[in-house]
């Protein structure tokens, strides 16, 4: 359905900068078929030796057919510059989302649907011999009606020298960025080595971060963390609610004081308490497989709802993007509809995408 003529896409309006800035992502309209799309657009001379990891994404989101795994829809080159045509994700991820809507993090429903559908995109992804290794809300985008995994620019395969490798070694590149989401075992960089239980790990952390709606260990420095993952210790990430805030002011709170109330005023199910600390085992030999936590018990919990459906709940509707036609349109306002409470905006970021 989609080509590779430049000259058939409406580049509508700028959505976001994305790799480091070197590319830019625009809302585009495909003009035959009168499709909206997703257009990322690079300047090849700008890539210079990043250019690898770009083709690399490519060449893996190729290998993969699953409705919770990003597609693309079709990549060419117009003189000097890279054109990647994917599906539009009409919420954003689920950083974006969080931001826009729920600041102090997803209600619990709205969580469990996600992660349901990461797991069920993960499952695959390991099946086919993948690893991930980038797992966190920002690499996890929505749609009208699932959560799709994307950033793959550091996703590994076991597959090397036509066989399977048992385990890695090697440090995932940019791994600064993604400290804060990676397993103790990738981190080790030692003999045993990590196997894709360590996605595992890293949804725990994303559970976490979707949940509270901050970033796991965002209150302490790189180094702390390094440390906190490697030898264990008290700075331990958990979801946050009237069974684990404190009730006064103290040290031990992880929860702002003006979130304070927000956080002691809910509580999580036990059985989501249960799913987040099964992921989060620093030794990975008593981590479940991500095909084993298919079964929670937590997913009995939205057996009979979806993303759509909860969203709907929260009077969250998609923007009618037949209504965009200009690319001098401003996109907060175009997407003011979309507002839950007054002063809020809506803003995509595909900075680490």
């Amino acid at each position: 359905m989609f080509d590779n003529n430049i000259n058939n896409y409406v580049l509508k309006v700028e959505l976001a900068k994305c790799f480091d800035n070197l590319g830019t992502v625009y809302l585009a309209q495909h003009r035959p078929s009168k499709k909206h799309v997703a257009v990322k657009k690079f300047l090849v001379e700008d890539l210079k030796n990043d250019i690898s990891f770009v083709m690399d994404e490519a060449k893996q989101l190729r290998e993969f057919d699953h409705p919770n795994i990003l597609s693309y829809h079709t990549i060419f080159v117009n003189y000097l510059d890279l054109y990647f045509v994917l599906p539009l994700m009409c919420y954003g991820s689920c950083k974006d989302t969080m931001s826009n809507y729920f600041e102090t993090g997803f209600p619990e429903p709205i969580l469990v649907c996600i992660l349901r559908d990461i797991l069920q995109g993960l499952v695959y992804l390991h099946w086919k011999g993948y690893i991930h290794r980038s797992i966190r809300a920002s690499h996890v985008f929505l749609n009208e009606t699932r959560a799709v995994i994307g950033g793959f620019r550091v996703c590994t395969s076991f597959l090397g020298e036509g066989k399977r490798v048992r385990t890695l070694h090697d440090l995932p590149p940019h791994s600064v960025k993604s400290l804060n989401w990676l397993a103790p075992e990738v981190l080790a960089q030692n003999l045993t080595g990590y196997t894709e239980k360590s996605d595992v790990y890293s949804l725990a952390m994303t559970a976490y971060e979707m949940a509270n709606g901050a970033e796991p260990y965002y209150n302490i420095t790189a180094t702390l963390i390094l440390a906190e993952k490697l030898k264990g210790g008290v700075y331990l990430p958990m979801l946050l609610d009237a069974t684990t805030v404190p009730n006064e002011e103290g040290p031990s709170s992880e929860a702002a004081t003006p979130l304070r109330q927000i956080y002691v005023s809910r509580q999580f199910s036990d059985a989501l308490h249960n799913f987040a600390e099964q992921c989060s085992e620093r030794d990975p030999k008593n981590r479940p497989s991500a095909s084993a936590l298919l079964s929670h018990p937590v997913f009995k919990l939205v057996t009979n709802t979806n993303i759509k459906e909860q969203f709907a709940q929260h009077c969250i509707q998609k923007v009618d993007f037949d209504s965009i036609q200009d690319s001098d349109i401003n996109l907060q306002d175009s997407f003011s509809q979309m507002r839950v409470e007054a002063g809020s905006s809506f803003e995509w970021d595909f900075e680490d995408s």
